[in-house]
């Protein structure tokens, strides 16, 4: 058997087909395909599958989710972070809706050509929704081709990830294209893992360099590391009764169109606004580029200047918000009773 054709035959007896976005009573719905491949763009599985749920429960159809509020969007992907995946894929929505008859393209380019959607995302779409053979190129799938051909470099390199996308249209399944696609993606984050991986279980391990020459783990190649930047954030919790007052950011820097409570890049900033402000604790919150210690002080001073919405902790549900929100609220519970 060819490398693609074993691939096959180990996924359609050990791969994962019971995926929420997978194929329901043996229909496909692409609006499915697209927004797992979004969700699962830098967030695990595990994690996805619950917000996917809650998102079609909510927005069952392209149609529906072109039409909702971009607040309802953001809240229901509250929690996932990379925010601007949520804004793009209601972007993309809404062109699907006003240039395609309310539905996904069947075409590569015209896919690649809507907001938030690349080579590998349109690809996969192709591949799962419309049984096309468009190679795709994830974290999994460039871990099992750079051990299985021996591909030097970091992985998302120009140069590397032109050897990586030439690999993959050479050996890309013509039959049966989506088991392929799901199956390549599954044999990376089941069997050819980042650590550990199970060669013994592996269809194409007697074929695989990496394993040949002893040398799995040094492939792929290790990112550098990225110096996260350190950030201080001078958070104001109001507490009335219950309630804590939360604004909508408005700017176009961290969590904008998320509520949040009302922040400032100095102390002194804070203090101009509350200047009876209290210091009650301090934490620690890691994106991905960067390290926020937040430093949170209580007031009795509201600044009438914004629009401010009183709102119990149970309510956050309703409105984004960042999960850094839940982290101090967490921790005030943690120190008062509200």
């Amino acid at each position: 058997m060819q490398f693609n054709e074993k691939i096959v035959a180990w996924y359609q007896q050990h791969g994962r087909k019971d995926l929420p976005w997978q194929q329901a009573k043996g229909v496909v719905k692409p609006y499915h395909v697209w927004l797992s491949e979004i969700m699962l763009q830098q967030t695990q599985v595990v994690k996805v599958k619950d917000y996917f749920c809650r998102f079609i429960t909510e927005l069952p159809t392209l149609k529906q989710l072109a039409e909702a509020d971009e607040q309802q969007v953001l809240s229901l992907w509250s929690g996932l972070g990379y925010y601007n995946r949520a804004r793009n894929l209601h972007k993309a929505a809404q062109i699907c809706a006003e240039e395609h008859q309310r539905q996904l393209p069947e075409n590569l380019n015209a896919l690649m050509a809507l907001p938030g959607i690349g080579r590998s995302t349109a690809a996969a779409i192709m591949s799962l929704a419309y049984s096309l053979p468009e190679p795709i190129m994830d974290g999994n799938v460039k871990r099992v081709f750079a051990r299985h051909f021996l591909v030097d470099g970091e992985p998302n390199k120009s140069a590397t990830l032109k050897q990586f996308w030439e690999l993959a249209e050479q050996h890309k399944a013509h039959k049966n294209p989506a088991a392929y696609t799901q199956g390549l993606m599954d044999l990376g984050a089941m069997v050819c893992t980042k650590h550990q991986p199970q060669c013994e279980k592996c269809p194409i391990s007697s074929s695989c360099l990496a394993k040949a020459k002893g040398v799995i783990a040094n492939y792929p190649e290790k990112k550098r590391k990225v110096v996260q930047q350190e950030v201080d954030l001078y958070c104001l919790l109001h507490e009335r009764a219950d309630q804590i007052a939360v604004e909508l950011r408005t700017d176009n820097g961290i969590w904008s169109q998320l509520w949040f409570v009302p922040s400032f890049d100095s102390e002194q900033d804070l203090l101009k606004v509350a200047d009876d402000a209290k210091h009650l604790f301090s934490l620690t919150h890691k994106l991905t580029h960067r390290i926020l210690q937040l430093h949170v002080y209580s007031s009795t001073k509201i600044d009438n200047s914004k629009h401010q919405n009183w709102i119990k902790p149970a309510e956050l549900k309703h409105k984004p918000h960042p999960k850094a929100l839940e982290h101090i609220i967490t921790q005030y519970k943690n120190q008062h009773s509200i």
